[in-house]
């Protein structure tokens, strides 16, 4: 009867578990995301494209000839991109930063950077002047290690108990 009992219970803790080590993962995405802009038809895609100070965005170049995203302002620059490469940058710093094709000065795009909430502050880092250097501006991500470790901690133990439960099942059919 106590077996019986035990097998709710168990579900439950392992519910638990997995909620945890979804939600570590959950807070690692929105802190700082990663966004992608195709680079295709001689057009970035999305042309404008919001997101929040600390997240990244990468562009792919999927035409078979060269592309640049470059800043208008010199912020950033991804020098020739082939067919298939990839270039990214973490933003920062709120602001509008426009961007063009070097060999394709028509192909135009934009990037808005919202302020982060106010309980993840970002730190603020200035464009560099025309000429200077591009700062290094990623960012780590945030650790979300505590609940991970939980939740993997629970679904172990969850699973023990399961092994300790069937061992004392057989143990009574045995008898």
């Amino acid at each position: 009867m106590v077996a019986r009992s035990l097998t709710p219970v168990i579900a439950v803790v392992a519910a638990a578990g997995l909620l945890l080590v979804a939600s570590a993962s959950m807070h690692q995405v929105r802190a700082g995301g990663t966004h992608a802009v195709e680079i295709a038809d001689f057009a970035f895609s999305p042309p404008i494209l919001t997101i929040t100070a600390g997240e990244t965005v990468t562009w792919t170049n999927a035409d078979p000839v060269v592309h640049t995203a470059t800043s208008t302002s010199g912020a950033f620059d991804s020098g020739d991109l082939d067919q298939g490469e990839s270039y990214s940058v973490t933003f920062t710093t709120p602001g509008t930063y426009d961007y063009l094709c070097t060999p394709h000065p028509t192909m135009t795009g934009s990037i808005v950077v919202q302020a982060a909430s106010a309980s993840t502050p970002a730190p603020t880092i200035a464009p560099p002047a025309s000429g200077g250097s591009i700062p290094n501006v990623a960012m780590p991500a945030p650790s979300a290690s505590i609940p991970l470790f939980a939740g993997i901690g629970l679904m172990i133990l969850c699973a023990l108990a399961i092994g300790l439960e069937r061992r004392r099942r057989r143990s009574g059919s045995e008898r």
